[in-house]
């Protein structure tokens, strides 16, 4: 039998089954997905719901007990069961919902809807008023503070509303319902969901459109492209000679140095920040590490650009390495993400060579690599003959080879982007170059 939250389950078997008559509980029960367990049920209506609940797969009872109790209106046990299910998600925090607090100050929450029914939809009012003096209900509290003789400000109402640290789920309804065009629409909506997206982002989240109402956009709260899970710990790259030799300084840390051709490649062993590594970070770093005592910053940061360039294999990659810096180094300047060069991404030991009972990985290097916001890695692949080809002739295991690679690194939440050789090199290259990735900055909120 699986194992579940057993005060959420048996809380909302309470609250389905003595909500429902014995007449409806089997359309009510269906209503959420819960299939019958035997045929005919026998028990009371709480013991036959709780039968269905102790069916479901663990991790989608959660949901849907969240999903009864808004639709009965038992705000606690939504909570509850909400909090399991975004145990693991990313959270809009206490900081970012005071920011669009703040934002929505001087902003009708409700548009051109009543206020009350307005908030109604996302909680249920009539039940909140352990808060409020002399037995005065939230919604009559909201009436009297925040329309009549408004004191409280948006951030005073968002805590009478317990907005600044419910679920997400409720806290993404809120912003939802003030972005409907039930709510607000045309260009007043657009410049609601501008305000409050680069606040959003900040957590990892955007408001985007999801569909339409009688031709007006409808927009939901949606998490920005996943990226990788998990923080880089090692970065090696700019890889220009013999493969080096790696072993752990710290093996409980995860801490590396590099035991012999050091010379060959970089460690980049600082952490990588949330808005990912840029230009700027990799100069500070280089100079810090391998720039010449005394020497400006000018000087170390040629000298770093000089060490990766002599890290490519080819004229195409020098091409998009140069262009890259050219097109935008001047428009982001210290916000340029590092295009990082060949970078380690499996990584076999030394001996690997010596062992016979496996083959090594099959793609050990990534021609580049930026670390973007939000955990976001986009790889970059430049395409010569020996992507497809084998002792001089085309292959297709090897080209399996390569596409299979890419789909696991897609699976792992990376972004890859290949280019044919013959690309990027000739006229009109430099033009496709920076095209690409402006329009790849443009994805991901880069100089915004």
């Amino acid at each position: 039998m699986p194992s579940h939250p057993v005060s959420i389950l048996d809380s909302a078997a309470r609250l389905l089954g003595e909500k429902c008559s014995h007449a409806n509980l089997n359309e009510a029960c269906e209503a959420y997905g819960l299939s019958i367990v035997v045929e005919p049920e026998i028990g009371s209506r709480v013991e036959r719901v709780r039968a269905r609940l102790k069916n479901l797969d663990p991790k989608r009872l959660p949901k849907v007990v969240g999903e009864i109790a808004d639709a009965l209106g038992d705000l606690k046990l939504s909570e509850e069961a909400w909090a399991i299910a975004e145990r693991d998600d990313r959270p809009i925090t206490e900081i970012t919902r005071r920011d669009i607090a703040l934002c929505l100050d001087g902003v009708e929450l409700s548009g051109g809807l009543n206020l009350i029914d307005f908030l109604g939809r996302i909680w249920p009012l009539d039940t909140m008023s352990e808060s409020q003096p002399f037995g005065l209900g939230l919604a009559d509290a909201i009436r009297q503070h925040f329309i009549k003789d408004p004191d409280w400000s948006t951030e005073e109402l968002f805590q009478e509303l317990n907005a600044l640290s419910c679920s997400r789920k409720r806290f993404g309804a809120l912003l939802e319902h003030a972005v409907h065009p039930l709510a607000r629409r045309g260009a007043e909506q657009l410049d609601l969901v501008n305000r409050l997206n680069p606040i959003l982002e900040r957590d990892g989240y955007r408001l985007e459109v999801t569909g339409a109402a009688s031709t007006h956009p409808v927009y939901g709260l949606r998490l920005i492209a996943a990226g990788v899970h998990g923080r880089p710990k090692n970065l090696i790259f700019a890889s220009n000679g013999p493969k080096p030799t790696i072993g752990f300084a710290d093996a409980i840390n995860n801490d590396i140095v590099v035991l012999s051709n050091e010379e060959s490649c970089l460690v980049y062993d600082r952490p990588i920040p949330a808005a990912g590594l840029l230009w700027h970070d990799l100069g500070e770093w280089y100079a810090a590490t391998h720039g010449v005592p005394g020497a400006d910053e000018s000087s170390n940061r040629h000298a770093l650009g000089t060490r990766l360039t002599a890290s490519l294999d080819s004229d195409a990659e020098k091409k998009v390495f140069g262009t890259y810096f050219r097109s935008f180094s001047a428009a982001l300047g210290s916000a340029l993400p590092a295009l990082i060069p060949q970078v380690y991404l499996h990584y076999d030991p030394a001996v690997v060579s010596r062992l016979r009972d496996r083959s090594s990985f099959p793609r050990q290097r990534m021609d580049f690599l930026l670390l973007l916001p939000h955990n976001s890695r986009i790889v970059i692949e430049v395409d010569g003959k020996h992507h497809f080809e084998r002792n001089g002739l085309a292959s297709l295991p090897a080209y399996a080879e390569m596409v299979s690679a890419d789909r696991d690194l897609r699976l792992l939440g990376y972004e890859v982007y290949r280019f044919g050789a013959n690309e990027l090199v000739g006229p009109g290259s430099d033009e496709l170059i920076a095209k690409f990735f402006g329009r790849l900055f443009e994805k991901h909120g880069i100089g915004r």
